[in-house]
């Protein structure tokens, strides 16, 4: 049974990310070269190989680690703590994008080496915040790890 747990984690810290997440899209993408010859039908690729990984996650700040967010103050001071988690300016902040927890295995399915590529939030609704974090995940690989 799986759990869905979006979380940035690193080495010292683990941040929910708001709830309810509305959207979750990974892109994988490939390298590789098309050679053509002339007069002949058809191509050849070569060289294919997978490029790292794109998340786009989109959501609201409804909730926080199980925590309501009522009042536009409790939604703002999320919001400020996501901006700080999600932060990735060297490669010693990379860090760990956490999917899901399969709570019989006690394992976390997560991509690593990840930054952040974009960011945006909108205030406009101040009854509801909404977010859209694009994460690249390095290594393309979805890996199963413990606690």
């Amino acid at each position: 049974m799986f759990l869905f747990r979006p979380s940035i984690v690193r080495p010292a810290s683990v941040f929910e990310l708001p709830r309810p997440v509305t959207s979750v899209r990974i892109q994988d993408t490939f390298d590789y070269s098309k050679l053509k010859a002339p007069r002949t039908t058809g191509d050849m690729i070569v060289g294919h190989t997978s490029s790292g990984v794109d998340v786009a996650i989109e959501g609201q700040f409804g909730s926080h680690a199980g925590t309501p967010q009522l009042s536009e103050e409790q939604m703002f001071l999320t919001l400020e703590s996501l901006r700080e988690a999600v932060r990735s300016t060297t490669p010693e902040e990379r860090y760990r994008l956490f999917l899901y927890f399969d709570p019989e295995t006690s394992t976390y399915r997560s991509f690593r080496e990840c930054v952040t590529v974009r960011f945006e939030y909108d205030l406009s609704k101040p009854r509801l915040f909404t977010y859209s974090l694009v994460v690249h995940a390095s290594r393309p690989s979805l890996e199963q790890t413990g606690p």
